[in-house]
């Protein structure tokens, strides 16, 4: 699988760190340098980095209260009584920051990800290297006509806690190759969220293309044509890795920062950062980085380490704390956001039971709402789940709907909001039978290309599949609590589904009742 892949490539990383993560004095460095050498302050981002005879009130997680503007436009040594004569000030007159994504950068290094998930897919599964061979067009669209339902037959690692960071490193890619967002952190506010967003749709466009564009699983591997097909990827990748990134923001800015408030060994900094970080040490890889890199404040190199140990002795000793958090000025806005959100997307985990046959359905789904007046949304969903309680091991069975409608929201500027909702659009079934031994066996046959069996088992090989699909219409409701501005929880829904379709097999998914709950992203309140 990829996700060994992504840890392999994490490791190595890691396990090489430079010399300056030591705190060693690179090649060619002179090991007794003064306390006192020159070092540079850089005011053209959000932080200043410190140097060596520092103003105690300029730390890399404070603003250092001088104006670009009023530097002269050369190099001079500032001379104060706070400042040390051999702090140089290098002044950097620039025009007005660039607010354009860097789109060359970011899909550059997008493809890069996809090539490593790609490379060691091939280098490791005999089955992917063989379906290198043949109609590449024909097997590639007949994979992406396999997608349906919802479970793709992985167990809990790949599509809750792989598909999870691969969802953040995409995220993470996007946020740093975007100049307004690039140095938000957890506790910024608007700006924080606005970055959130434009990672949660750049995470689900790649991992839309991973799963089946043109170079994805489906066209270099075929794997909907080997495996069990279903969605769940597609919604949890993006959602979940969104989650990821909020966590990491969390742990860089709660566990780690305290760490380096603790400590000035580089390689603890720089491992807390990596491991806490897997999701923006991988992004930082792809963009040739080291994976430790902040863009907010200093590394880990010889000559940090030096500024990093002054600091803690400084600390130590009574004084501020080296990093600390400063909230990053919000832009002026006297704009008035309604309470009622112009855009919520949601995502869920399903409990459905098909009435009076003794079969359940658990899965997960998304939805997106847009409001047309503060009583009424237009809502779409897609959802699936896997019906359990099937007779037989090599039995299964899943069940996806697709649909539209509209929901009544009476009360939606309160922080509980119920609501009321119909749906229409389709239901699918899905039945499979596997003759297991057969698979057996033709696995055998095949032994990774060096048996007697030219090709790699197609799942069609030695599984009978049959599906219904008719329309259906669902109603129901729930209430939503607002947690802030940009988030509630979806508390309770509850819906029943009629269905038109026959009997599939032994099931019977005319009549169902079904119970989700989930986070809303709420779009417009902030």
């Amino acid at each position: 699988m990829w996700i060994g892949g992504t840890v392999l490539w994490c490791v190595l990383a890691v396990l090489v760190p430079s010399p300056c993560a030591k705190g060693q004095v690179l090649p060619g460095a002179e090991p007794s340098a003064p306390r006192h050498e020159p070092y540079r302050f850089h005011f053209d981002g959000r932080y200043g980095t410190l140097t060596s005879g520092f103003d105690p009130s300029l730390r890399s997680y404070r603003y250092a209260d001088l104006k670009v503007d009023s530097l002269p436009d050369s190099p001079s040594k500032v001379s104060s009584g706070t400042l040390d004569s051999a702090a140089i000030v290098q002044s950097s007159r620039q025009q007005p920051p660039d607010t354009n994504v860097k789109w060359k950068a970011a899909i550059q290094e997008s493809l890069l990800y996809t090539g490593i998930m790609h490379s060691f897919n091939i280098w490791t599964e005999p089955g992917t290297r063989d379906t290198l061979n043949g109609h590449w067009l024909t097997h590639y669209l007949d994979s992406v006509s396999e997608l349906r339902g919802w479970s793709d037959s992985d167990r809990f690692m790949a599509p809750y806690i792989g598909h999870t960071i691969e969802g953040s490193i995409f995220g993470y890619i996007e946020r740093q190759n975007d100049p307004r967002y690039s140095k938000v952190q957890w506790g910024d506010g608007r700006e924080y969220y606005m970055s959130l967003l434009h990672s949660l749709a750049y995470s689900a466009i790649w991992h839309t293309q991973w799963k089946i564009g043109p170079a994805s699983e489906a066209s270099i591997g075929n794997v909907m044509l080997h495996a069990s097909p279903g969605f769940i990827t597609l919604a949890d990748t993006p959602t979940l890795g969104t989650v990821e990134m909020i966590g990491e923001d969390a742990a860089d800015r709660y566990l780690i920062m305290g760490l380096e408030n603790r400590t000035y060994n580089g390689i603890y900094i720089a491992l807390a950062r990596t491991f806490l970080n897997p999701g923006r040490s991988f992004a930082n890889v792809m963009a040739f980085k080291l994976p430790w890199h902040r863009e907010d404040r200093i590394g880990v190199n010889a000559d940090e380490y030096r500024i990093r140990k002054e600091l803690i002795a400084e600390y130590k000793a009574g004084g501020e704390k080296p990093f600390e958090y400063v909230r990053l000025a919000q832009p002026e806005d006297d704009h008035e956001y309604p309470k009622e959100a112009d855009i919520e997307l949601t995502a869920f985990p399903v409990y459905e039971n098909l009435l009076g046959t003794g079969h359940s359905c658990v899965g997960g789904g998304g939805s997106g709402a847009s409001r047309i007046n503060p009583s009424f949304q237009l809502v779409a969903e897609v959802s699936g789940c896997l019906i359990m309680h099937m007779p037989s091991a090599n039995q299964s069975a899943d069940s996806l709907f697709y649909g539209g409608g509209l929901r009544w929201t009476p009360l939606a500027a309160h922080r509980v909001s119920p609501y009321a909702q119909i749906m229409f659009g389709g239901k699918k079934v899905t039945y499979e039978t596997d003759d297991l031994p057969l698979r057996k066996k033709l696995m055998a046959e095949w032994n990774d290309g060096k048996g007697t069996l030219p090709h790699y088992p197609k799942r069609s090989d030695w599984s009978v599949e049959v599906a219904t699909n008719g329309p259906a219409l669902g109603f129901g409701g729930g209430f939503d609590v607002v947690v802030a501005r940009p988030f509630a929880w979806r508390l309770l829904n509850v819906e029943y589904t009629h269905a038109w379709m026959g009997d599939v097999a032994m099931i019977h998914p005319q009549d169902t009742f079904r119970i989700t709950t989930g986070a809303v992203l709420r779009i417009g309140t902030w």
